[in-house]
């Protein structure tokens, strides 16, 4: 099976299935609703800079994304830029796309200047600490204790 890395801008028509995912994932814990959602990811597909979204298909069938963003949690404005959003479907997991995405995204903020990124996560750092993030904190966001990470690119 080939799976692809390109940039949602390249395919707009992965627009809805990018924010359902990320409104299914993180939505009951986000401040922003469905509709901000896709209007988030709408604008990272059509604009240019920050934020922007890589996303892993299988021919015309979106199986997983990853963001660079400037700020993933207003708690911590004084932290960027971001990687956001990592998802695979469930039916892709164990294939080591999430590792394409976040290689892809950190390559991406390498070549902008960036030396470094942030994240936070409430069940996924030891997926990060596989790909040498570190534990910097903890922060509440919005009202769950998250792993704040980063990485020196």
């Amino acid at each position: 099976m080939s799976i692809e890395i390109t940039s949602l801008h390249e395919r707009p028509e992965f627009i809805d299935a990018c924010s359902a995912w990320a409104y299914g994932q993180w939505g009951v814990h986000s401040v922003r609703t469905l509709e901000e959602t896709r209007l988030l990811f709408a604008s990272a597909a059509h604009g240019s800079g920050l934020p922007f979204t890589r996303v892993a298909h299988h021919g015309n069938w979106p199986v997983g994304m990853a963001s660079l963003a400037d700020n993933d949690c207003s708690r911590r404005p004084d932290l960027r830029p971001w990687l956001a959003a990592v998802f695979v479907h469930p039916d892709y997991r164990g294939q080591g796309i999430a590792a394409r995405l976040i290689e892809t995204v950190e390559h991406a903020a390498r070549a902008q200047g960036e030396d470094r990124l942030h994240l936070i996560t409430a069940h996924s750092q030891t997926l990060y600490e596989r790909h040498g993030w570190h534990k910097t904190g903890m922060v509440q966001y919005p009202d769950r204790d998250c792993v704040l990470m980063e990485k020196a690119l």
